[in-house]
């Protein structure tokens, strides 16, 4: 009985049970459709349809059947294709069209023409369907499928489509109905094709948006095929081999700020971009395109993008840039400095920028002129994002006529005002270290721009920690730095990028927060620093590096590793008597007040000793807990140590019977402990800063 049950519940057995029910009369049937019809449905929205099964499912759609119009239009809805659509099958349902006691009733056909209008960008040949526009054109004077005709014109109609007869035929029709929406939408999209032969206003009133019927269906399609095509290992998604202009998706919309991309005085012969549909298509006539009317409609549109990207020239430039600068001209007179419209095409120009990595000069030109007076709240982050595409000119430069009128409109006294600044600079040191990569010979003043960056954005971090050393912010401010870090640390950059070293207040401030991670963060940093250092400084690079650094600036750096190593391994915290070591900056008369007071507390432990592996707020936990595990391990031991590790209580807990541990394997094996855990950057910045704790690894490894 179960394996019955299973067998029914096949794609292949519940279509055969379909097919026989759907051509025996209601009141014959011995089973109820309805319920047949939700299984079926259940498992097509489920899994979705192989080729087979959906050539199945229109076969039983597009003959004669005894359904009723609620199951055949529950199974259309649920007519998920697992791959492409191939021809057949859309000549099927093109075919099932039509006047005629055969034909599927018109609330049918319209579902099965909004179906191919869902599944347009997965159809195997999309070009089939323009083999049938004659087919879908004669179908316009039946008024119930007119809307889904219409849209489906609107997505196969091309420039040889465009004929006097059917601009006539449209004409008349829109007389007779009374300009419907629909009509005036397909007659906008001719108009699109030749906008200089098609006059009058014809194309006025309110015209049909063709976008797709239903998102959520489209989102469930897309998770099927995915699905689909991991199992078949297709190699390319149907959404990714979509190549169409953005002017027939509903995708970007700026409103009539932008004009739309057109090309007039188009003949039949001529290469528009209006007609690209594909990659092929678009290589194939590469070189043949003709320039459309207004360049400009290249920031809203992807794929005059990627023409004007393969066919650059100084002249489309300026043209671009010249509408533009009129733009923002005519904005500027004749309403406020930041009007909606202003707004809208400066995130018009963002989307631009992200694609280009550049920013049109009059765009540039404009937010200099706003700066002044800018509130610092309207479009914040839209100008604060386009500005990270500014040029690497010089950084004074551009702190006088940007950056300092922005810190002007947003630094307030509090503290998330200085993060928005911060996070900008950071952005903008990003982006700059990517052109600097990306450049086979930077110029000596990018390399002084980033420089001058560093400096400058240095003291800010020093202010965001003297107001708060919450983990969230010290984890902002150290984003910053592992930016520098990654920076100085490539290859194409050593070079170019002098090493401007954190403030040393910054590096103790974050070095004595009770988080591990910004200790952890902290380390593995100022590891990179060092290894930049060694790198810069030796023989080899000297000769090649125009670069120099003063043996004072170097020991400075050092004096950051000395007080850490000091701190955590050597139980030498503040010391001062080491070759480079400042004792964490902590004046002497402090120091002797806080050695006084630990000693009146009756306890062994020294100050000294009281920032170590064992004895450390952020570190404590994770030491024990490696001792603990340690323990946990061993069958033999007759006590456990009590915690704090010192030196002398591993001695005397091997003498009481307990886990036998010298004092260099407990620190190894914490380090390791703490690498096992995700915390490597204190073991990288002890390995790295003392040497022979590296082969003392690899002997304990």
């Amino acid at each position: 009985m179960e394996r019955q049950v299973k067998r029914d519940e096949r794609m292949s057995e519940l279509l055969i049970d379909l097919q026989n029910a759907a051509i025996i009369p209601v009141r014959q049937r011995a089973v109820k459709i309805s319920s047949l019809v939700d299984r079926v449905c259940s498992r097509a929205y489920e899994e979705g349809l192989d080729t087979a099964t959906l050539e199945k499912f229109v076969d039983i759609l597009t003959q004669s059947n005894e359904l009723d119009q609620g199951s055949l239009g529950n199974l259309i809805r649920n007519l998920y294709p697992a791959s492409k659509v191939p021809d057949d099958i859309i000549i099927r349902v093109v075919g099932s069209l039509g006047h005629g006691r055969a034909k599927p009733s018109y609330a049918t056909q319209g579902a099965l023409i909004k179906w191919l209008v869902m599944v347009y960008d997965v159809i195997e040949n999309p070009k089939v369907l323009s083999h049938f526009y004659g087919i879908f054109f004669n179908l316009l004077d039946t008024l119930a499928i007119r809307p889904q005709i219409c849209h489906v014109l609107s997505l196969i109609t091309r420039r040889k489509h465009v004929r006097p007869f059917r601009i006539q035929i449209l004409m008349e029709l829109m007389r007779h109905a009374g300009n419907d929406p629909p009509l005036v939408g397909l007659m906008r999209v001719y108009k699109d094709y030749y906008p200089d032969v098609i006059v009058g206003d014809v194309t006025s009133g309110r015209a049909s948006v063709f976008m797709h019927p239903n998102q959520e269906w489209r989102k469930r399609l897309r998770e099927i095929q995915e699905v689909y095509s991991q199992r078949s290992q297709d190699i390319l998604q149907p959404e990714q081999q979509n190549f169409r202009l953005a002017r027939r998706s509903a995708r970007i919309n700026y409103g009539a700020i932008i004009p739309k991309l057109r090309t007039s005085h188009a003949h039949e012969s001529s290469i528009t971009l209006e007609e690209i549909d594909n990659v092929e298509d678009f290589v194939r006539h590469l070189e043949r395109i003709e320039l459309p009317n207004q360049l400009v409609a290249v920031i809203g549109d992807p794929l005059l993008q990627k023409f004007l990207q393969l066919k650059y020239s100084e002249a489309t430039s300026r043209r671009i840039d010249n509408w533009l600068l009129a733009f923002f001209e005519d904005q500027l007179e004749a309403s406020h400095s930041f009007a909606s419209n202003i707004l809208n095409m400066l995130e018009a120009i963002q989307d631009y920028a992200h694609y280009t990595k550049c920013l049109p000069p009059a765009c540039l030109t404009y937010i200099e002129s706003m700066l002044p007076s800018w509130n610092g709240n309207t479009g914040r982050e839209i100008v604060l994002d386009m500005l990270i595409y500014i040029p690497m000119v010089s950084f004074e430069e551009l702190y006088h006529s940007f950056f300092s009128p922005v810190e002007d409109a947003i630094l307030d006294d509090t503290i998330e005002s200085k993060l928005v600044i911060f996070t900008f600079y950071n952005n903008l040191l990003r982006r700059w270290g990517k052109k600097l990569i990306a450049s086979n010979h930077p110029s000596m003043q990018e390399s002084t721009s980033v420089t001058s960056l560093i400096a400058h954005v240095n003291n800010l971090a020093l202010t965001i920690l003297q107001s708060s050393t919450s983990v969230t912010i010290c984890s902002t401010v150290l984003t910053f730095y592992e930016s520098i870090a990654y920076l100085i640390s490539h290859t194409d950059c050593r070079a170019a990028v002098r090493i401007i070293t954190p403030p040393a207040e910054v590096v103790y401030t974050m070095y004595f927060t009770s988080s591990l991670s910004t200790l952890t963060r902290l380390c593995s940093i100022l590891t990179l620093y060092k290894r930049a250092f060694e790198l810069a400084t030796s023989s080899k690079a000297s000769v090649n590096n125009q670069l120099s650094y003063p043996k004072e600036y170097y020991n400075h750096f050092n004096g950051f590793l000395m007080d850490i190593c000091n701190c955590i391994w050597r139980s030498r915290a503040f010391n001062t008597s080491d070759a480079n070591a400042v004792g964490c900056l902590l004046p002497v008369e402090i120091t002797s007040t806080l050695t006084k007071y630990v000693s009146a507390l009756d306890t062994s432990v020294s100050l000294a000793g009281l920032f170590s592996l064992s004895y450390s707020p952020v570190l404590c936990q994770e030491a024990i807990s490696y001792v603990r595990e340690r323990e946990d391990n061993e069958d033999t031991i007759d006590v456990r140590h009590a915690g704090p590790v010192t030196q002398g209580s591993l001695k005397q807990l091997e003498m009481d019977g307990g886990l036998v541990l010298s004092w260099a394997d407990y620190r190894l094996g914490v380090l390791r402990h703490l690498e096992s855990n995700g915390v490597a950057g204190i073991g990288e910045l002890m390995y790295n800063t003392m040497k022979h704790l590296m082969m003392a690894r690899e002997n304990m490894a």
